[in-house]
């Protein structure tokens, strides 16, 4: 903003103010504006809660996800080594029946 423009908003203030009503208006809405702002305080409040539950509940969910598929994994490894044994365990005897 210019000097010029700035110089002129002042004025412009100035002339405002020095009608009494227009100051008592101001007032007047001022006051009437407290309680929707602290409507609007209540609500960011409300919702700013309301956010960092979501987060929680989401970090929560995110670490139950990875300490599922980390329990399938070991299931899949468990699967594989019991696999494994009783093909050992077939192969053994086997042996022991060719041996016989």
């Amino acid at each position: 903003m210019d000097v010029e423009k700035l110089i002129k908003v002042s004025g412009d203030l100035v002339d405002f103010f020095r009608d009494e009503r227009d100051v008592n208006n101001l007032a007047q809405h001022l006051e009437s504006s407290k309680p929707l702002r602290s409507q609007c305080d209540a609500d960011y409040t409300d919702v700013h809660s309301s956010l960092q539950d979501y987060q929680k509940k989401l970090g929560l969910s995110k670490k139950k996800a990875d300490e599922e598929k980390s329990e399938v994994a070991a299931d899949m490894e468990l699967d594989l080594l019991q696999k494994e044994l009783e093909e050992e365990l077939d192969t053994e005897l086997l042996f022991r029946d060719q041996f016989r």
